[in-house]
């Protein structure tokens, strides 16, 4: 796994409304952009546990059908399909979860149509986070809310967001989301956390730590500076979660075996934060082709099997423990989302 690379702190404060991220790749190595597409595996792993009743997978996408909902012109990659339909029947009807949350693809831009279909679909099984400007009138706000939206989504990555949100826009949107009982989704790598601290700590809003702040794996808990450092914050203030996804995308491998590494990671959050920890399957993960340097299997597939992310990443992120399990996948998304059951 090579070394994130950097690039300035000023790159990331701007006082203009509208941010072009960094243009470089950052741990996207560039020699491997070109490369195609990798779909979503259609046949998941038996799981070898029972999902507890009422399980909700946290974090997973909705993508198209293209004919109803395109792309955004401004799309940095052009993934395939992972319609409502298909993720239902992957995720609930064969995998076992009760219901999911619906994230907005950046894919899709702005346009939160893509989840709100979907939401209207799963008769009260799904709740969704929207990406947004600072122009979204009150009353689109509320017309989400009633379906089941909960929360708003900023990237930080320049190579899924081809513009990102600068620090006090995204303050002016939480003030305006807070009235709802929203959460702010934060999605950044280590190099912005001086411009995420003072931001998170500032928020009047609930926030979520995407993918556990993407923390350098390779660094052991015990010494990483920049996990000390979201401990701190993540006790430093009420309302803070982490989404302890995605060990594919910390060792950049699809292979099962090389996961270990990253289970420190959850464990500790878990030991810290009992209470502030959901997990979720990442379906359909659309830039496997530009993350993942090992494949499984012969050949090499880069896309992982969602059943060996339930089976060797969700499972023993909670210590193989039922009781862990149902607060990281039942009793936590509760707290954020509305779900029938």
């Amino acid at each position: 796994m090579q070394e994130l690379c950097s690039f300035e702190i000023s790159d990331f404060v701007l006082p203009a409304r509208s941010w072009t991220a960094p243009t470089r790749l950052c741990d996207i190595p560039e020699l491997m952009s070109a490369e195609p597409y990798v779909k979503q595996d259609p046949d998941p792993a038996p799981l070898t546990f029972t999902l507890p009743q009422g399980a909700i997978d946290s974090h997973m996408h909705v993508i198209g059908p293209f004919d109803r909902f395109p792309l955004a012109a401004s799309s940095k990659y052009k993934p395939f399909e992972a319609t409502w339909q298909e993720q239902k029947e992957i995720l609930i009807d064969r995998m076992g979860f009760w219901g999911f949350v619906v994230v907005q693809a950046t894919c899709h831009g702005t346009d939160n149509s893509v989840v709100v279909d979907a939401l209207e679909h799963m008769e009260g099984r799904a709740a969704g986070v929207v990406s947004v400007n600072e122009d979204i009138a009150t009353d689109e706000l509320r017309r989400m809310h009633d379906v089941g939206v909960r929360g708003v989504r900023f990237a930080f990555l320049p190579h899924i967001a081809s513009e990102t949100t600068p620090p006090d826009v995204i303050l002016r949107i939480a003030k305006k989301i807070a009235p709802f009982g929203w959460h702010t989704d934060l999605y950044f790598l280590p190099e912005t956390f001086e411009v995420m601290e003072p931001l998170i700590r500032s928020l009047p809003t609930p926030v979520i730590i995407d993918h556990m702040g993407r923390p350098d794996v390779k660094i052991p808990v015990e010494s990483n500076e920049y996990f000390k450092k979201l401990l701190d914050l993540g006790a430093s203030r009420e309302g803070i979660f982490w989404k302890v996804t995605s060990p594919d995308r910390y060792t950049r491998s699809a292979r099962p075996e090389d996961w270990p590494i990253v289970l420190p990671f959850a464990h500790t959050l878990l030991r810290h934060f009992p209470g502030n920890v959901i997990n979720g399957t990442d379906r359909p993960r659309p830039n496997m082709n530009t993350v993942i340097v090992t494949g499984r299997g012969n050949p090499p597939n880069k896309m992982p099997n969602d059943g060996d992310i339930a089976n060797f990443w969700i499972w023993p992120s909670a210590h193989k423990d039922s009781e862990i399990l149902r607060q990281m996948l039942v009793v936590n998304p509760r707290k954020l989302y509305p779900f029938k059951a």
